[in-house]
Parts: structure tokens; C-alpha cells; sequence
């Protein structure tokens, strides 16, 4: 039986998260999981959000130079899609928005046909086609 928990708007299913970001995480605690979560409310509190297909989308538009939550959201998420190379793990997630963060954006994009093409910046169709790809694929 999956554990169902509502926050916001959107519903997460709090077991798949967890069993994938510990996998991913290569058998860490859940402790990961939840800071995912937590980076994603964080980012979505301080530069507002809107909703779409009934999950929240931030509305910030990250590129090069930036860091912070919303960075650190965003590289969580392209690991947990596989944009990044096995190279550029080790570390990857670290808040910045430097070289690396700039490709895995532009592979992620390019994978995916992303509405205004691969320019390495995540604005709102890049959000929408991350968050997509995280929760439901």
C-alpha cells in the first residue's frame, strides 16, 4: 500500500519518493527525499509559483550564475531524469548553476523537445517539462 500525503496543492506520493531518491542516492536514508521536497516548497516560497495540470510550477526563471534552492531543486531533479552524465554526478548537486548544471539543462532539453529550444535556461516550459518528467514518468 502507497503512502499518500497532500501538501500544497499537488499530492506526492510519499513512498515512490522516497524509494527513488534513495535509490538514486545509491541506498542513502530518506533523508534525501524529503530535502527534495523541501527544496521545491522552498523555491516555490520565495519566487511564487502557478499552477499547472494540478501541481505547482515555480515561477522563477534560473540560468548560469544563479544559486540557491531553486538550483539546488533543479539539479535534483535532472539527476533524477538522467540528464546528467555519470562524470558530472560526484557532486553535482551543490546549489550553483555553473558549467555542469548548464549542460545537463541543455541535454534535458534536448531530450525532451522542450518549447523554446535547448538555451540552458529553465523558465517556465523547462519547469513544467521537469516536474512532469520527475513525478510522472
Amino acid at each position: 500500500m502507497t503512502n499518500k500525503t497532500a501538501r500544497g496543492r499537488g499530492t506526492i506520493w510519499a513512498g515512490a519518493i522516497v524509494a527513488t531518491a534513495t535509490a538514486l542516492l545509491g541506498g542513502l536514508t530518506a533523508a534525501p527525499a524529503q530535502a527534495w521536497y523541501d527544496n521545491l516548497e522552498a523555491c516555490k516560497n520565495a519566487y511564487g509559483y502557478e499552477h499547472y495540470l494540478g501541481w505547482d510550477i515555480p515561477t522563477v526563471v534560473v540560468r548560469k550564475g544563479a544559486s540557491g534552492v531553486c538550483v539546488r531543486e533543479i539539479q535534483e531533479d535532472l539527476l533524477e531524469v538522467g540528464a546528467v552524465r555519470s562524470e558530472d554526478q560526484p557532486g553535482f548537486v551543490d546549489g550553483v548553476f555553473g558549467p555542469k548544471t548548464y549542460n545537463a539543462v541543455v541535454n534535458f532539453q534536448n531530450r525532451t523537445s522542450v518549447q523554446g529550444g535547448a538555451d540552458g535556461v529553465v523558465g517556465r516550459y523547462t519547469w513544467h517539462s521537469l516536474i512532469a518528467h520527475v513525478y510522472f514518468e
